[in-house]
């Protein structure tokens, strides 16, 4: 792959606001990453393999970073963190390069008014819980500015994130970062990649400003990501800011920062998407209104296209903001497609499944054994050894279905009884 070729990664919003020049280990993280992207999205998987033995790749990738020495140290941990995010085996090589050859390597002069020094930074993606999260921060901490770290794949993605971010007024530094493939180039759209991606955005802003934390706005439901249905495995649900990603992101971050405790913080981690918009103040309501939860939205780079309504991002921030009580977060919004009054789709019957089976096992006599019967996944969520761990996963989980009857009523669909009618006919 070429630099300016087939992958382009411009960091110049970041380094006009903080640094002049890069720390080496923030650039050498961010160009790896975008490596790690642009090879994830041009090597195809099997998707017509029946069995789903090619979804796994194995790829092997050669990256030119400042400091090879430390790069081969984490090199084990890095491709340990890539395959729980890809289920691929990556065989990672770094030599070294000269900054001249580099996207990140040229210094550049402060065009921007300097970042406040007690700023703290936070992913910021322009969706709803990015929003959310955000303007809890700011009606939380009024002293405290939030630097908003994004990445940008596409002109749709850039106008939308701006459009939300434009409601938080001067607290809040925009900080992009743009990526895009060369045009055609892409063979693979499953994007397992892109957490990582976002991530190491976020911690080398955060190490570039002298930061050791990064604040990431996911509710619990969606960070965890237990899988629809059965036949998911792995990497199949997505575990891009899932806690045991941001652990092992730590870790590495940790290392970069010399040894020096480095945190990711899940702030809404126990919450549910329902419950974080009823913490949310509600001054921000253009900001919730004009966020992007869709999963096609922003990938279809249309300008003002709708959001599909259908697909479960879609599904859970519908379902949330019934449940949350707040229906004028989705006055002004438009889908595509309404839930009540159209056919059946796989995504719905999915989440709906998985909300059964969540049910389920909550009522059965041994919750938590029944729970990790149907769903092994959740032994992945660092803490769930203890009984306090426990205890918050089966509360979360609780009121998730809780939350899900709002919406089944308006179905007309018995959610205990989901999908068992006509097995019981026959």
């Amino acid at each position: 792959m070429r630099w300016g070729k087939d992958v382009h990664l411009d960091g110049h919003p970041l380094m006009d606001r903080l640094a002049r020049l890069l720390p080496a280990p923030a650039a050498d993280l961010m160009e790896i990453a975008t490596a790690v992207y642009a090879a994830d999205r041009l090597a195809a998987r099997d998707h017509g393999d029946a069995y789903q033995l090619g979804w796994s790749r194995r790829l092997r990738l050669h990256v030119p970073v400042r400091q090879p020495d430390r790069w081969e140290r984490l090199r084990e941990s890095l491709a340990e963190l890539l395959s729980w995010l890809t289920d691929d085996e990556w065989d990672l090589h770094f030599h070294s390069s000269g900054q001249a050859c580099s996207p990140l390597g040229n210094a550049q002069g402060y065009l921007f008014p300097a970042v406040p020094p007690q700023a703290h930074v936070a992913l910021f993606s322009g969706g709803l819980d990015s929003a959310a999260g955000l303007a809890i921060d700011l009606a939380t901490r009024p002293t405290v500015d939030v630097i908003a770290v994004r990445v940008v794949t596409n002109g749709r993605m850039a106008h939308g994130q701006e459009t939300v971010l434009g409601y938080f007024g001067e607290r809040v530094h925009d900080c992009p970062f743009q990526v895009h493939l060369a045009s055609g180039r892409s063979r693979e759209s499953s994007q397992r990649t892109r957490g990582f991606l976002f991530l190491s955005a976020g911690v080398a802003t955060a190490l570039t400003a002298r930061k050791s934390v990064l604040r990431v706005y996911e509710n619990g439901i969606g960070a965890v990501n237990l899988p629809l249905v059965e036949s998911q495995r792995g990497s199949q649900a997505p575990h891009a800011v899932h806690p045991r990603t941001l652990v092992m992101m730590e870790k590495l971050a940790t290392s970069l920062n010399g040894g020096s405790c480095f945190r990711i913080e899940l702030p809404h981690l126990w919450s549910t998407k329902a419950e974080l918009l009823r913490q949310a103040p509600q001054t921000m309501v253009g900001a919730y209104t004009s966020s992007m939860s869709c999963d096609h939205a922003f990938a279809s780079r249309i300008q003002g296209a709708l959001q599909c309504g259908t697909c479960t991002s879609c599904i859970l921030r519908r379902q949330s903001v019934l449940a949350s009580g707040l229906s004028q977060l989705d006055a002004r919004r438009t889908y595509r497609r309404d839930l009540s009054s159209m056919p059946r789709r796989y995504t719905l019957d999915a989440s709906l499944w998985q909300a059964h089976r969540i049910s389920r096992a909550l009522s059965s006599t041994d919750p938590w054994s029944a729970f990790v019967q149907e769903f092994p996944q959740v032994l992945d969520v660092p803490g769930v050894e203890s009984e306090s761990g426990r205890s918050a996963i089966l509360r979360l989980y609780g009121q998730y279905c809780a939350e899900w009857r709002s919406l089944t009523a308006r179905l007309g669909v018995d959610m205990s009884k989901w999908g068992l009618e006509g097995a019981a006919a026959a």
